[in-house]
């Protein structure tokens, strides 16, 4: 599962959007860098922070954090811890900045993510989030959400990536608990992908979803299961169709949406 995450998705989608997130980072801040997957974002506010500061990366899917434990970063240095986003291991008022890229969407209980999040900022200090934006605000992505409930199933709608709720749950979550909201915007920035089929493949080989027993699994479909051939290939042929305006030579480069949070405790 990590290594399709950090050879296709992390290149082609995250990283843009990790680097802005990670440049809220100060000079030796001490940092919590929430869902923190195989450690990208974490890297970069480790680079930020500097050898004075302090990055904590902690996620619950172990798979993703040996990931991470495994690669060299510089600047601060960084700690991996195994939790949830509901009840986190951390004391009261122990970070300078809270980030979260793309992990609030899979969270179960969202107000006890955010209390949690209250909790461990200092006063004043700043929480920074993205959360993809809905299928309805995806320039080039969109049309995905209804060719895979028509091809593959009525349970691929919505998208779990895209289900988070938009802006304005991101910020009745986050004044529930107190948090001053600074910052609320959708920010698009560019995908990158070597060919139309290479998008396909990585949507449905890389994409997020919580399986049957509650855990974070890639994939929006069984891949082993081979009945499933003839849907994935019919949602390659409209993927073609419907993203051939932003292809050249090949090459697919398109917008992606991410809804930002900016919140101070």
């Amino acid at each position: 599962m990590s290594e399709l995450y950090d050879t296709y998705w992390v290149p082609s989608v995250l990283d843009v959007f990790a680097r802005g997130l990670a440049d809220r980072v100060g000079r030796g801040d001490r940092v919590l860098d929430l869902a923190c997957g195989t450690g990208l974002v974490a890297g970069y506010a480790a680079e930020r922070a500097g050898p004075q500061g302090e990055v904590v990366g902690y996620d619950p899917t172990p798979d993703l954090l040996e990931a991470a434990r495994a690669k060299s970063f510089s600047g601060a240095p960084i700690t991996w811890v195994e939790g949830s986003g509901e009840s986190m291991p951390f004391d009261d008022a122990e970070f300078d900045v809270v980030l979260c890229h793309q992990g609030l969407q899979y969270v179960t209980d969202r107000a006890k993510a955010f209390a949690e999040i209250k909790r461990v900022l200092k006063p004043g200090a700043m929480f920074h989030a993205g959360v993809w934006a809905s299928a309805a605000h995806q320039p080039a992505f969109g049309f995905v959400e209804d060719a895979l409930a028509k091809y593959i199933g009525p349970e691929q709608k919505p998208v779990h990536a895209w289900s988070f709720g938009g802006l304005l749950e991101l910020k009745r979550l986050a004044q529930a608990v107190d948090l001053t909201v600074d910052r609320l915007d959708t920010v698009e920035r560019p995908s990158r992908f070597s060919t139309i089929q290479e998008f396909v493949d990585v949507q449905i080989a890389c994409a997020g979803r919580t399986s049957d027993d509650g855990q974070l699994v890639m994939g929006l479909v069984d891949l082993e299961d081979e009945s499933l051939l003839p849907a994935i290939d019919a949602f390659a042929r409209e993927a073609k169709a419907e993203l051939a305006p932003f292809a050249k030579e090949q090459t697919l480069t398109a917008p992606f949406a991410s809804d930002e949070i900016s919140a101070r405790a």
